[in-house]
């Protein structure tokens, strides 16, 4: 824990340390007259990642767990990033994270969904161009868990594309994610809990055991809350001004302007969180406020390399008054609906309903921020609307 904070601080230093002589003029911000956009923040809590491999099992006779599912991400000269989902009958997920710094902040950070820290053994392979993936962790009720997936055949584009999630996680994410090429799952595939075995299959398709993944992209928008402490904001409207904030676990969100033609802006927003990921916002100045028109989140750490151009990442677009659509990297539209917002006293709201495809139509996505002086309280829900 302490290595943790020592390497936060370190980021948060090289961030704001040429700021320290101007932050005598913070005490102004709070002033009559100061103008809106001097407070600017982009209320979606978004995150997006692009894994090598994905899998996912489905147990056709445990009392509590519907599927285990799997989501790896190799990293040069380092071990893989892995995620271990336990997924119950009625739809909650549990992730199971290598990662103890991603683990903590997913758990702080996104509500209505449980992350643990969890060491987590992998071997993968190919045989022809057939996968095979074996998993073991511990689960976070203490339970030996080992998956052991074979494809039925090379991944295949034809078995892949725009995943409708069911119900998984209804009430607490709206998930757009797309498989590049995927296999089928072999019969000999097998998961074993405490030493038991299960079989595989899913009720209404008993002979669909699980599916592989080569290329998996998943976007999402997500329950949660943060608090950010607004500590600096720019004088103007110009390429180069931030906004500095920080939050409950004390990492950095600084938005920086990239681009200003007119009135329009482009910004991008990093953080030292490992939760959450660049995004490239695009806004408009209007009445001396700053209004949100698309927020492309990257799926990247913020500190390092050129800004991936457009359209790569996940684009919530909200350029078109009264309407949203969410994109996939070049995969347009593939959620679409209405969209408004509504400002009471200290407290705006931002409201999402989908209306395409049908499964996400009960995914409604509300945002709200609440300023009390310089702290600004940022709660995003989903669920029924």
């Amino acid at each position: 824990m302490k290595r943790r904070r020592l390497s936060r601080f370190a980021l948060l230093l090289r961030t704001v340390g040429f700021l320290i002589g101007v932050l005598a003029s913070i005490p102004a911000m709070a002033s009559a007259g100061v103008p809106h956009w001097r407070e600017f923040l982009q209320p979606f809590l978004i995150t997006f990642d692009r894994h090598d491999e994905h899998a996912i099992v489905w147990l056709a006779n445990h009392p509590e767990y519907e599927s285990i599912e799997v989501m790896v991400t190799w990293r040069a000269g380092r071990s893989p990033l892995i995620r271990a989902i336990v997924i119950a009958h009625d739809g909650t997920q549990v992730d199971h994270l290598n990662d103890p710094e991603l683990a903590s902040d997913r758990a702080a950070i996104f509500t209505g969904r449980q992350a643990v820290y969890r060491p987590i053994q992998l071997e993968t392979d190919e045989v022809n161009g057939v996968p095979t993936v074996w998993l073991r962790f511990t689960s976070y009720q203490g339970e030996d868990i080992t998956l052991y997936l074979e494809g039925l055949a090379p991944p295949d584009p034809q078995i892949g594309g725009f995943i409708d999630p069911g119900i998984h996680a209804a009430s607490a994410s709206l998930p757009v994610m797309w498989a590049d090429a995927s296999s089928l799952a072999a019969p000999v595939s097998v998961v074993t809990i405490d030493g038991v075995p299960f079989a595989l299959g899913l009720s209404a398709a008993p002979n669909l055991l699980g599916i592989y993944t080569e290329g998996f992209r998943i976007g999402v928008l997500r329950a949660g809350h943060l608090e950010l402490r607004l500590i600096f904001a720019p004088h103007s409207l110009t390429v180069g001004q931030k906004w500095l904030y920080l939050d409950q676990l004390w990492n950095a969100h600084i938005y920086e302007i990239i681009a200003a033609a007119g009135d329009r802006l482009t910004i991008r927003k990093t953080t030292t969180s490992p939760a959450l990921t660049e995004e490239i916002i695009q806004a408009q100045i209007v009445n001396q406020r700053i209004e949100l028109r698309s927020v492309r989140a990257t799926g990247r750490a913020g500190w390092s390399g050129p800004i991936p151009p457009a359209p790569a990442g996940l684009t919530l677009d909200l350029s078109t008054p009264g309407s949203f659509s969410i994109s996939l990297d070049e995969h347009a539209h593939l959620v679409t609906g209405t969209a408004s917002r509504q400002g009471r006293g200290a407290t705006t709201g931002w409201t999402l309903q989908p209306v395409t495809p049908d499964w996400a139509t009960n995914r409604t996505v509300t945002a709200t921020v609440t300023r009390q002086g310089r702290l600004y309280l940022l709660d995003n829900e989903v669920g029924e609307p």
